[in-house]
């Protein structure tokens, strides 16, 4: 029994003189928030991106300065402006639309851009124009806040239309299909000229389609069974457009509207189908 009283009287006097020492852990990194620091700004990619392959695929072999000029914007100090153009033929890009930006490495990333590019071909009469979308994938790099252009953009496939099967139609209510038709088309025909607030129901807002469009004719309307103040249909619409006729469906909404003892069906809300 002393002999235990010793021993735990000597751990006592051992944990006062030699306290065990404290072994503090170093806090761990967030992975997902370095990540997330090592990321190019998205914004500020798809602007860089987008403005460099409007400049990437203009070229005029008449003045091969201006697209060098272009690009220097976007290219780091001394990289190669020419960005392999061997400086002949014509090329002009209408529109860009920057897409999606994959994170490749820390810092760096990849923009995918569609552009609508127009190339000619021949000379004189027998010069010809092509117009077509393509799709370029352009290497950028965060430097210090600056976004830039660290690579050679690379021309990729479009991709192609594939397969949807739409919902089956809702049923159609014939009766009340047949009495409305007459009050959808009174609003297109207002909706031409630029006057919808005269065929739309009270507290609707619809702002006019602008000038120089003009009704042909209600296709189709076909109003959705259902039941209450507020009642769905699709419309098929001809416009007169540009010197041609364009077909087009909406899906418009009517609201019941009564006064005097009296009610009537306008439109309370038009959008695409």
């Amino acid at each position: 029994m002393w002999l235990v009283i010793g021993l735990l009287a000597f751990a006592g006097i051992r944990a006062i003189l030699w306290p065990p020492q404290q072994h503090q852990s170093e806090p761990k990194a967030d992975s997902q928030t370095q990540t997330h620091q090592d990321e190019v700004p998205e914004a500020a990619a798809q602007q860089v991106a987008s403005r460099y392959a409007r400049s990437y695929l203009t070229w005029s072999q008449d003045n091969p300065k201006a697209r060098e000029d272009e690009l220097k914007r976007d290219l780091p100090t001394g990289a190669d402006a020419k960005a392999g153009w061997n400086g002949e033929g014509t090329s002009l890009v209408a529109q860009t639309i920057p897409g999606d930006v994959s994170q490749t490495r820390p810092h760096q990333a990849r923009v995918r851009v569609d552009v609508r590019v127009s190339t000619t071909t021949g000379t004189g009469k027998n010069a010809r124009t092509l117009s077509s979308w393509r799709v370029l994938e352009v290497p950028v790099a965060d430097s210090g806040g600056r976004v830039l252009v660290t690579g050679q953009p690379a021309l990729v496939g479009l991709e192609q239309s594939t397969q949807w099967q739409a919902p089956p139609d809702p049923e159609t209510d014939t009766a009340f299909t047949a009495s409305t038709r007459a009050a959808v088309t009174d609003f297109l025909q207002a909706w031409a000229t630029g006057t919808p607030g005269q065929t739309t129901a009270p507290g609707a807002t619809i702002a006019p389609l602008g000038a120089g469009i003009k009704l042909h004719s209600l296709d189709g309307w076909a109003a959705q069974t259902g039941s209450g103040s507020h009642r769905t249909g699709i419309a098929t619409v001809r416009w007169e457009f540009a010197g041609a006729e364009l077909q087009q469906t909406y899906r418009i909404t009517l609201a019941q509207v009564s006064a005097n003892n009296a009610s009537r069906w306008q439109v309370w809300q038009v959008t695409s189908q």
